[in-house]
């Protein structure tokens, strides 16, 4: 387990948010931080889709480039 300092200003809107959904505080940081790391999990998918298509893109063109 690790143990992380939070700043009082987030911790108190942890502590607002918590009570409002009536989650307990580790509930929702665990959640938030699933929900973090899934978002960049996505993000990283998008970029080497993106670099396999600019690199099909080159390899077209080079293909194109060369009939002419």
């Amino acid at each position: 387990m690790v143990t992380i300092t939070i700043p009082k200003k987030i911790e108190k809107e942890l502590n607002s948010v918590s009570r409002k959904l009536g989650l307990p505080r580790e509930d929702l940081l665990l959640n938030a931080i699933l929900y973090y790391l899934q978002s960049l999990e996505k993000r990283i998918e998008l970029k080497k889709e993106l670099e396999i298509w600019e690199k099909t893109s080159d390899i077209d063109l080079l293909k194109f480039e060369q009939k002419i």
